[in-house]
């Protein structure tokens, strides 16, 4: 039996309406309300307000765009994507303690409030954090263009079904690649699995491993911003820096990633 790819997958149907607009433009204003309201004494609370305030402003962005909640994390394949991910846990952490310390400069009366120096070690970071963002859809758009073999495809794609109990028509395959017809389909466990008609239904080691070291660094540094709006320090002048045998470890992490995403797992 031959697995065709579809003509055309169902795309995703903006469903934002006038609530979506008003919730970003409260969440805003709240987000800067954060950080004047709350007592200079509890910087740490006016960082984690700031953060969750973010965290829902993207929710609702992605709400408005495909109709659900996860929706800034769906790719181009109608999937889950770690890259995306990734880059959105870095994105809200980096961008909340930076907003939150400039606006508490601002009220403890420092003239360049925006003078906060990011380590390189940081745009090392969110560059190695780009580039996977970015390189992971040119590897997978490749692999769209080669044939899949028609056995390997249909036992695959009969694996997912099986696993996730979806519609006959929920998944399918363009060329190489497994995708979902509908955002609707979209799952937490497309953030581990395979992503190839040779290892759609299979758990992805790349992923695994990526997502470990995403999950320990994030954190990590999370609590040592932490530290850093507990201190006495009146002014944050500075973030803490990452130290260059975390990034070293960082860089293999992405580019193990990368290089099993760009490794063939299906038979042509």
């Amino acid at each position: 039996m031959t697995v065709n790819p579809p003509i055309s997958l169902q795309k995703p149907t903006s469903k934002w309406k006038a609530w979506h607009t008003l919730s970003l433009l409260s969440i805003l204003v709240a987000t800067a309300l954060a950080s004047f309201l709350i007592p200079l004494s509890l910087r740490l609370w006016a960082w984690l307000a700031t953060l969750v305030l973010l965290t829902l402003f993207a929710a609702v962005a992605g709400q408005g765009i495909t109709g659900y909640w996860r929706g800034v994390l769906i790719d181009g394949r109608n999937k889950m994507s770690l890259s995306r991910l990734q880059t959105v846990l870095w994105v809200l952490v980096i961008l909340s303690a930076f907003l939150t310390a400039a606006l508490m400069n601002i009220r403890n009366g420092q003239t360049d409030p925006l003078s906060i120096a990011i380590p390189t070690g940081i745009w090392i970071l969110l560059g190695i954090s780009t580039t996977s963002l970015v390189g992971s859809p040119l590897i997978l758009n490749s692999k769209k263009s080669q044939p899949a073999n028609a056995d390997e495809t249909e036992r695959n794609l009969d694996l997912l079904k099986a696993q996730d109990l979806q519609q006959p028509d929920a998944v399918t395959n363009q060329g190489q690649i497994i995708v979902n017809t509908s955002p609707e389909n979209a799952q937490w466990a497309d953030l581990f699995r395979g992503e190839e008609t040779g290892n759609g239904a299979q758990l992805d080691m790349g992923k695994i491993q990526l997502f470990y070291f995403t999950f320990i660094i994030v954190l990590v540094y999370s609590i040592t911003l932490g530290a850093l709006f507990l201190s006495q320090e009146k002014v944050i002048s500075a973030f803490p820096n990452l130290d260059t045998g975390v990034l070293v470890l960082l860089g293999i992490s992405h580019t193990g990633y990368l290089t099993n995403k760009a490794i063939p797992h299906s038979q042509s």
